[in-house]
């Protein structure tokens, strides 16, 4: 098994069941300090040819992470489970407080790290990428699971997918881990692809309930004034360089208070929201005009156009310009009269 950093036998919390070498993460910035990503960090990539073995479709090891585990992206699917601690999940799509029962489903390509970590403890449990163009491919389309494989209901093609995060009570974290261990303890029946599959499904459909049942009560139920109050101020300027800090002294809440809150209700952190809204309006200005990329990107809250471009791959998955090349060629294609039409 690979390792991140050094790996160490520790005790594991009160009422966990987990066994054997848990990986403990290399020492990193101090958690205190800004920490938002720089205009060139150091990236990590992680190939799953470090973890997976043959044929094997899962993978999983336990992290102990403190304080910080840096900036890395890989190219497999990753269902990160805490169980313990408390911590900061940030991503290219935003902040997301995580502690025990908090589930992070990170897609393949998206860039994420911890902060701020107090003994947190994450069940990793990673899987291939190619299985959402083989056994899983119906995961996109599926009514279910589509809640974390497609939760915006994007297409696919050339799309980067957000990360989707759920807080399970201690009957589902239990139901989770129980789900996966035979995967980590290589028992009898997770030692083939279709055991392991069975295996991960079972945890996929837990979680995928209960990330349906928020939605399902965030729809039944009023938002709180803290959010109602935030989206009202994102929406009514998106021009504006909102920060988590400014939006909770405006809605006088804590800032942790107001981006935990926000992300239960709709999905998605403050910022991140923010981030969405400044995409999708530059998306419609980039297909229907022919305004500079540039002004465009100031246009809509974000004047460096290095930081426009990455800010909206990581919503559409393609810098500006190749998303205006296709679009606006597929208007052309439908406006344009077909052969043999007319006089």
């Amino acid at each position: 098994m690979p390792t991140m950093g050094r790996s160490a036998e520790v005790a594991a919390p009160p009422g966990e069941r987990l066994r054997g070498p848990i990986l403990k993460g290399a020492l990193g910035q101090d958690p205190e300090a800004p920490s938002r990503r720089s205009l060139a960090p150091p990236m990590r990539r992680e190939s799953g040819h470090r973890y997976f073995e043959g044929d094997s479709a899962v993978a999983i090891f336990v992290a102990h992470h403190y304080p910080t585990i840096k900036w890395h992206e890989h190219d497999f699917y990753e269902l990160a489970v805490i169980s313990s601690g408390h911590g900061l999940h940030e991503s290219d799509h935003g902040l997301i407080p995580v502690e025990a029962g908090t589930v992070v489903f990170i897609p393949p390509g998206v860039s994420h790290e911890y902060r701020g970590c107090e003994d947190l403890i994450v069940y990793n449990c990673l899987f291939r990428a190619d299985l959402d163009e083989a056994e899983l491919m119906w995961a996109f389309r599926d009514g279910h699971l589509s809640s974390l494989f497609n939760p915006e209901g994007l297409s696919r093609g050339g799309t980067l997918r957000p990360p989707v995060a759920v807080q399970l009570d201690d009957e589902a974290l239990t139901s989770v881990l129980s789900a996966l261990e035979p995967i980590r303890e290589n028992a009898a029946d997770a030692r083939t692809r279709t055991g392991q599959l069975a295996h991960l499904l079972l945890a996929l459909d837990i979680v995928a309930t209960a990330s349906r049942e928020a939605a399902r009560v965030h729809q039944a139920r009023p938002l709180p004034p803290p959010v109602a109050g935030a989206m009202a101020l994102i929406e009514s300027d998106i021009t504006f360089p909102w920060t988590l800090a400014e939006l909770s002294a405006q809605t006088y809440v804590g800032p942790t208070h107001l981006a935990r809150t926000f992300a239960k209700c709709l999905g998605v952190p403050p910022i991140h929201y923010l981030s969405l809204l400044r995409a999708e309006r530059a998306a419609v200005i980039l297909v229907r005009t022919d305004d500079s990329v540039a002004s465009i990107g100031a246009a809509v809250g974000w004047p460096d156009p290095a930081y426009f471009s990455r800010r909206f791959r990581a919503v559409f998955g393609v810098s500006p310009r190749v998303y205006r090349q296709r679009h606006q060629g597929e208007m052309r294609a439908k406006l344009a009269p077909r052969s043999g039409v007319g006089a």
